[in-house]
């Protein structure tokens, strides 16, 4: 249960620190006084959605943290999300003035998600406009699973469904690409074909470039080859180099006669003489070597050509790029090749899933109707208190086209107030009172069965007033037997009732508005049940009245 809520800067609480006791415990206090702000801060430690605009108007951020007594599906979740396990469970959030939100469990960073997961498992707020999940297939639905305790039935069904999605989205796929014309088919084998012509991996791409280069540039490469060897050695010139060498190596040798040091030049003339002899016989070489081949020269242009042209149509930047191409226009052809047999399997692979689903969903639908049956009798049986005895409910549940994630079944909700009256459906006959009453009874119904150790009902009993509102009083009494209730309420009849009776005001002090919580005992008590019975004025009948309802006279 909760056990204290501490609330700084949210909206237009300052700072409030509020102690909850177990049983029925009641908010009361003028509308706009704040309220729903309380309850929006409880809702928001408990993972629902932030935004910056909750922030107190100045303030940087606001905090919101919830204090429970821990029970064994509190521990059961908090050892499989690998987080501390406290004497009691506490719920922190934090949100900035930029709308960055931060939760934690036990001191501990965690996701909204997970926040609201194990929120889920402590509280059932019911808001202002909850009376519309009356409405709701998916509550209808949620509700039934309670009672009839579905768990591996759901989970079982959850399993053929995704299975079912997965073998329905295969079999639309390859239905798809079955279906388109089958040019798709010859222009893919025209485009392996053009690349299979070319032998992209099994040819030096950049050695044919290379080649290519020098066929192109042949007779330059030739004359200036001839220049060179020509240059250092041409006996029909005087003054070559190899003469000039040949006369400086006979200088340095008779000179070496005389000064010995000289002989290391000599030597290194000698190999010099030896060196350009070799480099003149090379360039010679070459020059004979190199190849006018006008018919190789045509070849290689034509086929750089077309490779070329074949990169920029398919908007490919080198050899690797259009070898990975051609790999993946083969797999698309052999995906083709196969559409027939892949198409048969899948169409089966879709009707076997089919099959699993619908009969894991039927079975599912015929024990919701089980569950049903026992809801409308309890359902029924605290409305007859409520001054609704001859009230008749029934959900019907039909089979529809398609399963979805929720089941098989379209759920309708009809509902009598009135004897002799024919069951319709319940949002056309329901007046507001009436749907607050069934609301209220359907809380009831499940309150031992979900398990849930709060539940807060916002401002449920709208509509009624007089007996009716004492006997809703007398049933949110009850229900808190066996789980905390935290009602939010005009009626000074309900207010009677509670353990713990809570006060909502709100002050204005230098121009600044603040909402303030009392906890409300005596004759403090006994004055806010007068107000809610008189209005601003209280009057001394109005104060005998609410003593009546307390118990006191």
């Amino acid at each position: 249960m909760l056990t204290k809520l501490s609330i700084e800067n949210f909206a237009l609480i300052e700072q409030l620190e509020i102690e909850w006791k177990s049983g029925l415990t009641t908010l009361t206090g003028e509308t706009g006084s704040g309220k729903s702000i309380v309850l929006g801060s409880l809702g928001l430690v408990l993972g629902g959605r932030s935004d910056s605009s909750i922030v107190r108007t100045g303030c940087t951020k606001c905090t919101v943290e919830a204090t429970f007594t821990t029970n064994a599906t509190c521990e059961m979740w908090l050892l499989e999300n690998e987080l501390e396990v406290w004497p009691e469970l506490i719920l922190r959030r934090e949100v900035s003035n930029q709308g960055r939100s931060r939760a934690f469990v036990n001191d501990t960073p965690v996701s909204a998600t997970s926040l609201k997961e194990i929120g889920e498992s402590l509280v059932d707020l019911h808001g202002q406009d909850s009376t519309k999940l009356l409405l709701k297939r998916e509550n209808q639905l949620t509700w039934l699973d309670a009672i009839g305790k579905h768990t591996p039935l759901l989970e079982a069904y959850h399993l053929a469904f995704h299975a079912f999605e997965r073998a329905k989205n295969t079999f639309q796929q390859i239905e798809a690409e079955r279906a388109k014309p089958q040019t798709d088919r010859a222009y893919l084998m025209y485009q392996l074909n053009e690349l299979e012509q070319l032998a992209v991996s099994q040819r030096d791409w950049p050695g044919l470039q290379k080649e290519l280069n020098e066929l192109e540039n042949s007779a330059t490469i030739q004359e200036q080859l001839n220049v060179a060897w020509k240059a250092l050695e041409n006996e029909r010139e005087e003054g070559s180099m190899l003469d000039k060498l040949h006369l400086a190596q006979k200088s340095i040798a008779l000179a070496s006669e005389h000064k010995g040091s000289l002989q290391s030049l000599l030597t290194r003339l000698t190999e010099l003489q030896l060196e350009l002899k070799d480099l003149i016989t090379a360039l010679e070489s070459e020059a004979e070597s190199v190849e006018k081949n006008p018919h190789r020269l045509a070849e290689l242009s034509t086929l750089l050509d077309e490779f070329q042209r074949i990169l920029l149509k398919h908007g490919l930047a080198d050899a690797k790029e259009l070898i990975q191409f051609e790999i993946d226009l083969q797999l698309q052809l052999d995906l083709l090749g196969g559409m027939e047999e892949r198409y048969e399997q899948a169409r089966k692979n879709f009707a076997l899933a089919r099959e699993s689903v619908l009969s894991c969903g039927r079975s599912l639908m015929e024990s919701r109707k089980s569950a049903a049956a026992i809801l409308q009798v309890d359902v029924l049986q605290l409305l007859a208190p409520l001054k609704m005895p001859n009230a008749r409910l029934e959900f019907l549940l039909e089979e529809s086209g398609e399963p979805d994630t929720w089941g098989l079944e379209q759920v309708q909700l009809l509902f009598s107030a009135n004897p002799g009256a024919d069951l319709a459906p319940l949002a056309q006959v329901a007046s507001g009172g009436e749907k607050s009453r069934l609301m209220l009874a359907f809380k009831a119904a499940q309150a031992t069965i979900t398990g849930l150790p709060t539940i807060v009902l916002d401002e449920i009993d709208t509509g009624v007033s007089g007996d009716i509102a004492e006997r809703m009083g007398f049933m949110m009494k009850d229900m808190a037997q066996s789980q905390q209730v935290i009602a939010v309420t005009h009626l000074p009849q309900v207010a009677a009732h509670a353990e713990q009776h809570l006060r909502v005001s709100k002050e204005i002090s230098n121009e600044t508005t603040r909402t303030q919580v009392t906890n409300l005992v005596g004759t403090d008590r006994i004055s806010e049940i007068a107000s809610l019975l008189s209005g601003e004025v209280i009057t001394d009948a109005a104060r005998e009245n609410a003593k009546s309802l307390l118990g006191l006279s």
